[in-house]
């Protein structure tokens, strides 16, 4: 191999190798944006389900409360002759 030859393709090698580098930089840069952003959301849906779990806790007596006025009335129920 003549060593113009050889030079161009360790040129090419080099710049092919610089743009690879880069790219791989590109690429965690993106990965770790993304990353973060997966956290803030966990992070948000783990807000919403307690507040959802606060609210059930809220409505549950008021959603109870006609269960329970019906249970002790067990009066018997007349029909009409």
């Amino acid at each position: 191999m003549k060593a113009s030859k050889f030079l161009r393709l360790k040129a090419r090698f080099v710049q092919a190798s610089e743009v690879i580098v880069e790219a791989a930089k590109e690429v965690s840069v993106v990965v770790e944006k993304a990353v973060k952003e997966i956290v803030e959301a966990e992070v948000a849906v783990e807000k919403v389900v307690e507040e959802v779990k606060e609210v059930v806790e809220e409505a549950k007596p008021i959603v109870e409360a006609p269960i329970e006025e019906v249970r002790p009335t067990k009066k018997k129920v007349v029909k009409d002759a």
